[in-house]
């Protein structure tokens, strides 16, 4: 039995996903530096008794209170996880038959120093590795892997360029930009950080460390003497260090030229004098925890290092996924967030930087919940993402960008429970779709889950668009009745489609025909309310319609559908704008059953809440009205 990696390394080219320069599969990426899955690797392939091992990820550097998945890996047949000396646990690995050959707690965060012990079948400590909490650089490291090379042209030095915090400790997600400059008897030939989104070019002079790395591949020429490398980084002392070229062997310099070296090239992530952000640390001075008495809490974000050249940062609320969550929000001012809970549940607060690119470079989360609030329901006329489903059957999986994949063979069913459509509601969606083909691809949409008691098929519709591959393309769908009030919807395919999510259209109520019964509030003496109307309408009675958009062009007219048994019903219609109340009066006069009548207004423009108010000695029956331009 063996295992077979494609592939060892990354390398440039074939990326996944599209959106960066090179894969990133491998165990090493493309600066040679080990990432920690190498180490899992390791563990599992060598032996304890002649090479022992242990390691420990992530870094850590983390916001106080956060909650970090710990892991340590070995070779060895038990290992033990400490924080500042006391145990957190241990973990017994079964090498050969064991399915959990890494050892995972979960710890909050906090200043400190995690050590990982490994013991043989003895209970001997064999490997122990630290993981210290640092603070910002203070000093360039250099250390390479040999101080001599031979001088015939083709000889190379690897230099992995680090940074140490003020305490001597290794910055292990240090980004500073470093320039590096060789003279004497070497030259530099490459510098690379292995982060597959950075697009500064391997051939120049300066660039970001990633994951507090940097490597500078120094190449012979065919003079022996000294190797001078300076390493200079905005804000740092320059560092020089002097290797040795010795002198080649008579009759192997036939044919080598050495004269390609690295120049200064134009730096397309950042700039040349930046000083990149290296972290975002949120602090809550009130908890994590929301609930009846706390409803919200203020979050501050603190840059590190303070006078990074990107001080701009971007605040949102996401689930574990990190698609956009409907339970939380939040009030942004600059480096400081207040955050709003609007329902129960866990949420992230999340923080980012694009660190001088037109990208999300770094990310910072605080896990966040909130209990005894109730439900929080979704907005159909923002975007759902279709990561955000609850109720599922069939084979779904994961999507570009948060949606989700049906399967290829068999039904998928795919819903979202609690919705709030309002009072009024809406019948047309709009839903990004990524199909393989351009075939056509049937879908039914339906109010409930399919089989459950009340649910009701809404529209059996056919996706069918040229594909491009990995692109969205929206669709709009008109659905047999307007959605109103909280209720759910799913989607049924039979074939693979990738669904990014879904919107609404809200609906301009100022302009449609709307029952009285869709009134938002409906308060007063006397009234009766019955399927389609509003009857027996006596004293002091109001029904309110909230968001009535006239626009810029206004409304002038309104028709009424009602009934008056009485010789005049007085009708009271008052418009509140964020500006000014306004009010305006309209008689329907007696009729024999439901009639519309048109009455002029004096013109209304903007948004409005309607209400409209039956005072002393009323007697109607209200069915519906609509604004007419």
């Amino acid at each position: 039995m063996g295992q077979f990696l494609w592939t060892g390394f990354d390398y440039v080219g074939e990326p996944t996903p599209y959106h960066t320069k090179n894969s990133y599969f491998g165990q090493i990426d493309t600066a040679t530096f080990k990432k920690d899955a190498y180490y899992i690797y390791q563990s599992a392939w060598t032996d304890y008794k002649t090479k022992p091992m242990v390691h420990i990820f992530p870094y850590w550097d983390f916001n106080p209170g956060q909650m970090i998945d710990v892991r340590v890996c070995s070779n060895a047949p038990k290992v033990e996880l400490q924080f500042n000396g006391i145990t957190v646990g241990t973990h017994d690995i079964d090498h050969d038959h064991g399915t959990q050959l890494v050892g995972w707690w979960k710890l909050p965060y906090e200043e400190g120093e995690l050590t990982a012990i490994a013991y043989d079948e003895t209970g001997k400590v064999i490997a122990t590795e630290v993981k210290k909490s640092f603070k910002d650089a203070k000093r360039i490291c250099l250390n390479a892997d040999t101080e001599t090379i031979t001088a015939n042209g083709t000889d190379l030095l690897f230099v992995e360029i680090t940074m140490h915090d003020e305490n001597g400790n290794p910055v292990e997600n240090a980004n500073n930009r470093v320039h590096v400059n060789v003279t004497g008897a070497g030259r530099l030939i490459g510098l690379d950080n292995g982060d597959s989104t950075d697009y500064d070019q391997y051939k120049g002079r300066s660039r970001r460390l990633f994951s507090g790395k940097l490597m500078a591949i120094l190449g012979a020429t065919l003079e022996p003497g000294k190797i001078n490398i300076e390493v200079s980084s905005n804000g740092l002392e320059n560092v020089i260090t002097q290797y040795q070229s010795n002198p080649a062997a008579e009759g192997n310099l036939g044919g080598i030229t050495a004269h390609l070296e690295n120049h200064d090239l134009p730096v397309l992530m950042g700039n040349q004098d930046e000083i990149p952000l290296r972290k975002i640390e949120l602090i809550s001075d009130s908890g994590q925890l929301f609930d009846h008495f706390k409803q919200e809490m203020v979050v501050r974000a603190k840059l590190h290092p303070e006078n990074t050249s990107y001080q701009a940062v971007e605040w949102s609320v996401v689930n574990d996924a990190g698609i956009e969550s409907n339970i939380s929000k939040v009030e942004v001012s600059g480096h400081e967030v207040k955050v709003l809970a609007l329902g129960d549940g866990e949420f992230r607060l999340r923080c980012t930087s694009k660190n001088g690119t037109d990208k999300t470079k770094l990310i910072s989360e605080l896990e966040l919940s909130a209990t005894g609030l109730g439900t929080a329901f979704k907005d159909p006329y923002g975007f759902i993402s279709a990561g955000l489903y609850d109720y599922s059957k069939g084979e779904v999986g994961n999507g570009n960008e948060r949606g989700v994949a049906t399967s290829r063979d068999g039904e998928t069913q795919v819903g979202f429970h609690d919705i709030d459509f309002g009072v009024y509601g809406s019948d047309q969606i709009t839903m990004p779709i990524f199909a393989l083909t351009s075939e056509e691809y049937p879908m039914q949409i339906w109010e409930g889950m399919p089989g459950e008691v009340g649910s009701e098929l809404l529209a059996d519709v056919i996706y069918q668009k040229p594909s491009k591959w990995n692109v969205y393309q929206e669709e709009t769908y008109q659905l047999s009745k307007r959605l109103k009030g909280i209720t759910s919807i799913c989607f049924v395919l039979r074939q693979k489609v990738h669904i990014k999510g879904f919107s609404f259209e809200k609906l301009n109520r100022g302009f449609e025909q709307n029952k009285a019964t869709e009134c938002d509030r409906i308060y007063g003496d006397t009234f009766t309310l019955t399927d389609n109307s509003v009857t027996g309408i006596g004293n002091n009675v109001s029904l309110e319609f909230e968001d009535m958009d006239f626009t810029e062009a206004g409304t002038t007219k309104l028709v009424i559908y009602g009934h008056s048994p009485i010789d005049k019903n007085t009708i009271h219609i008052r418009f509140e704008s964020e500006i000014e109340e306004t009010n305006q009066i309209v008689e329907f006069t007696e009729s024999n059953s439901y009639e519309e009548r048109v009455f002029k207004l004096e013109k209304i423009t903007g948004v409005q809440k309607v209400t409209f108010i039956f005072l002393p000695g009323c007697n109607f029956d209200f069915g519906s009205f609509r604004f007419e331009r």
